[in-house]
């Protein structure tokens, strides 16, 4: 069976010409601009706003105090008691990750594994079934709140979103129905959060910054609103009219609860690639995203504003940082240092690559173990900005910031970073598995806090980043 997922391009040099240039984005066959101007290095000229210019750049963000631990991959075939369910399942759909067409790619879930919250160790548990079921397509789905089971400094926090979805899964290749269920929301019953609530938090996290404490830390806030229907046609609806690079839709239901299951919805219409890995190569990639304009601005302004440079730079160092703890010596290269890329016509936001090579007998959870949360979703260093991030933000983050995984038999593998996602959570409709009789649509977004940030422009950016719920499911979000 044919990957349902690209592998990761083989290393390429960056552009030497150091003039401005219009490329296409691999995703779309629409034209999105992308402009990409290559420097020499962003560690070694750094701007005078990036606060590593007087450090080394082999310089390492402390993570946890021992290597990642051989308890990741003992116990092949000792699998926990999980909540598994068999067909029938909703279709689950991908749209880009990896793919080079405008197509969205159904994909046939044929049993989901549910490693719940309360999994202490859930990297084990999902390296156990991966052993168990080995060859097959895999679905993975991992929230951010799975990041203190991995760095054990930063608090739990209390949810009942499950740490990881594991689903294994075929590619359907007989023609989808082109009819779509009906789906309505409620957009008088939007919440927003108060601009002066998100503003004294921007203001405490500027306090932490001048106090030593963190670099830079990314802020969010959710968005709700009531919604009923079929997420399935939302999510096609959706990817339809934005096109993303990195789009994904599935739905679970959790009986964890006796008295009441809840069925749970992800779509992701994400433009940022979290990792991607080439067994042929041996490549490790990650195209962490720092910096956000709107479309209507001119995307030169963007490539030009300091403090969107060095928002870029410092989780440019730290994901180099992260991926130097699995890969060989001397290997992480940063192939492409900034590229300003447009998306949906609604954005512009730049973007760097960087590449390793593995070390022998790394396997995907070793990787996860390393890197995740991105650290573009956290901040810098990294585990300091997420202990200040569950301390300012109100509510959990669920799948919001975490990981959709696309995972092909021959363990290559693309990993998007769940920003501009819904997540749809409430009470099971009979009509279809991916429908909802009532249910709450959660939408998060969020800005990177840096020294020089102004409380209104990064509220203002939130805003930016929430528009596409503006143009896609017209709505108005209070300014």
């Amino acid at each position: 069976m044919e990957p349902f997922v690209r592998a990761a391009a083989h290393p390429s040099q960056p552009d030497q010409n150091p003039a401005v240039k219009i490329v296409q984005n691999a995703r779309n066959t629409r034209a999105q601009a992308t402009v990409s101007v290559a420097v020499n290095s962003p560690s070694l000229n750094p701007s005078p706003h990036n606060p590593y210019k007087n450090q080394p750049q082999t310089s390492e963000y402390p993570r946890q105090k021992h290597d990642i631990p051989s308890t990741v991959t003992q116990s092949p075939h000792h699998i926990p008691t999980l909540q598994t369910t068999q067909k029938p399942s909703p279709t689950a759909l991908l749209a880009g990750l990896g793919s080079s067409t405008n197509t969205t790619t159904p994909l046939d879930i044929l049993q989901t594994h549910i490693i719940p919250s309360s999994d202490t160790n859930p990297l084990r548990t999902l390296q156990s079934l991966l052993d168990h079921h080995p060859n097959n397509h895999w679905l993975l789905t991992l929230s951010y709140n799975l990041a203190p089971t991995i760095e054990q400094s930063v608090p739990t926090q209390q949810t009942s979103f499950p740490h990881i979805i594991a689903q294994r899964c075929s590619q359907i290749t007989t023609p989808q129905p082109t009819h779509q269920a009906p789906w309505s929301i409620d957009p008088t019953k939007l919440h927003l959060t108060p601009k002066s609530n998100y503003i004294a938090k921007v203001n405490r996290a500027l306090d932490y910054i001048a106090a030593g404490d963190i670099y830079q830390v990314n802020l969010t806030h959710p968005i709700t609103f009531p919604f009923q229907g079929s997420s399935q046609s939302l999510a096609r609806h959706l990817f339809n009219n934005t096109n993303p690079a990195q789009g994904s839709f599935t739905c679970f239901d959790d009986g964890s609860n006796p008295n009441q299951t809840t069925r749970h919805a992800i779509i992701s219409i994400s433009p940022e690639t979290f990792l991607t890995y080439d067994p042929t190569s041996n490549t490790l990639t990650t195209e962490p995203m720092k910096g956000t304009s709107p479309a209507a601005t001119n995307p030169i302004d963007l490539y030009n504003n300091p403090k969107d440079r060095a928002e870029l730079n410092m989780i440019i160092d730290l994901m180099r940082n992260d991926l130097a703890r699995i890969s060989t010596p001397a290997s992480v290269k940063v192939t492409n240092p900034r590229q300003i890329t447009t998306h949906h016509n609604s954005v512009h936001q730049a973007t760097a690559t960087i590449k390793s090579t593995l070390k022998p007998n790394t396997n995907l959870t070793d990787i996860l173990q390393a890197t995740f949360p991105p650290g573009s979703i956290t901040g810098a260093p990294k585990i300091r900005a997420m202990q200040i991030i569950n301390q300012l933000e109100s509510s959990t983050r669920g799948p919001y910031c975490g990981s959709t995984i696309a995972l092909n038999p021959n363990n290559s593998f693309n990993a998007s970073v769940n920003i501009r996602t819904l997540h749809i959570q409430g009470t099971p409709s009979p009509v279809s598995p991916d429908s909802f009789k009532s249910a709450t649509l959660t939408y998060h977004t969020g800005a990177g806090i840096v020294a020089d940030s102004n409380p209104e422009q990064e509220w203002q950016e939130t805003l930016t980043k929430a528009a596409v719920l503006e143009s896609t499911l017209n709505i108005t979000l209070q300014k």
